[in-house]
């Protein structure tokens, strides 16, 4: 669909055979700036960052749930997950942020001790 709105102006040169000089500039004309303005929100859309799927929790912050051995299971965007501590101990009520996505596993790190950003 994005190829066809980009190509509008190449298919709307035939308005010159169909139409007088004068409305068929319009027309033209017309096309070129629709064409502009879909092409502007399309560039703008593509730079947004992702807003779901695993690209989106990538440094993401969370808090820790609860704690067994090196795993976790932490809160991050009001979901539960599995996570593996990538370096130091991890504690209920820390503030965890993700560092990469293994399967449905996430690799997380301590960014705040629950001690010292209260728990909640």
């Amino acid at each position: 669909m994005c190829h066809l709105i980009l190509a509008l102006p190449l298919i709307a040169l035939p308005v010159f055979w169909l139409l007088p000089w004068g409305a068929a500039f319009t027309v033209y004309g017309s096309v070129l700036v629709a064409t502009g303005i879909v092409y502007g929100l399309i560039m703008k859309a593509m730079k947004m960052p992702p807003e779901s799927g695993a690209e989106a929790l990538l440094n993401a912050a969370g808090r820790v749930r609860s704690v067994e051995g090196f795993s976790a299971t932490v809160w991050i965007r009001s979901e539960l997950w599995s996570a593996d501590n990538a370096g130091g101990t991890l504690a209920v009520g820390d503030t965890v942020t993700v560092e990469g996505i293994d399967g449905l596993r996430l690799r997380v790190r301590k960014t705040c001790p629950a001690s010292s950003c209260g728990s909640g």
